[in-house]
């Protein structure tokens, strides 16, 4: 009797077996395909207004710049050199016009973004907006190079470097160097000619610096702050 039950049981294993078997094989066996990475998008190339120049008595500025690949949308970033106010627009355009206060300097940068957020940064680029034409115009504020910002130094020598640029090409340029520990509200140097200047820290801890940039006309214009640690190491 127990062989006889035995049989029947035994056929319904195999054939419940050989049903549910299949469905396993038609993905080889693994879960869900991932889908293929997005492509991450190139930067930008820049077109106007130029790098380093005036803009002319106009009420809004056209921006523009050529497409970028594997981009779905650009964000346009302006930012005020004296106030560091910033503004920002988006577009799915390669321009765009925004009415800005005349009188100022400005940087300029777009970011490239793709449908998964992934981004790319343009360079940035400088010009002036003015109002009625000028005989002379201040330099742009300099751009803080070395120590990069919050970045930890070893104490002793130490060099600051700096660039700065001018829509007055052919305008000589001094330089006030401003250093301390608390808001860089102290001048250690006055009329420095270079770009770069040497100097000594052998106390740790933060120090915030800026650059004061004046030109062969006594017009000037102001870096901001930049701040980085002196340690042991």
């Amino acid at each position: 009797m127990k062989s006889n039950l035995f049989i029947p049981i035994f056929l319904f294993s195999v054939l419940l077996i050989a049903c549910s078997g299949g469905g396993g094989e038609d993905n080889g066996g693994g879960g869900p395909v991932d889908p293929p990475p997005t492509p991450t998008p190139t930067k930008a190339i820049l077109s106007s207004p130029a790098n380093n120049s005036e803009c002319l008595e106009v009420d809004a500025v056209n921006f523009s710049w050529n497409a970028s690949e594997n981009t779905t949308s650009y964000t346009l970033t302006i930012k005020n050199l004296l106030t560091n106010q910033i503004s920002t627009t988006t577009t799915t355009a390669t321009s765009a016009e925004v009415t800005l206060t005349k009188g100022y300097p400005y940087s300029w940068q777009i970011t490239s973004s793709n449908s998964s957020n992934t981004t790319a940064k343009s360079d940035k680029w400088k010009f002036y907006l003015s109002g009625e034409a000028l005989t002379n115009y201040a330099p742009f504020p300099a751009e803080l190079l070395t120590p990069a910002p919050d970045v930890s130094v070893e104490k002793g020598n130490i060099e600051l470097t700096w660039s700065v640029s001018d829509i007055d090409e052919d305008d000589s340029h001094k330089f006030d160097i401003y250093l301390d520990q608390t808001d860089a509200s102290t001048r250690i140097f006055s009329n420095h000619s270079t770009r770069s200047k040497a100097i000594t820290l052998s106390a740790t801890g933060k120090y915030y610096w800026r650059i004061v940039t004046i030109d062969n006309h006594g017009s000037n214009s102001d870096s901001g702050i930049s701040s980085f640690t002196v340690t042991d190491w």
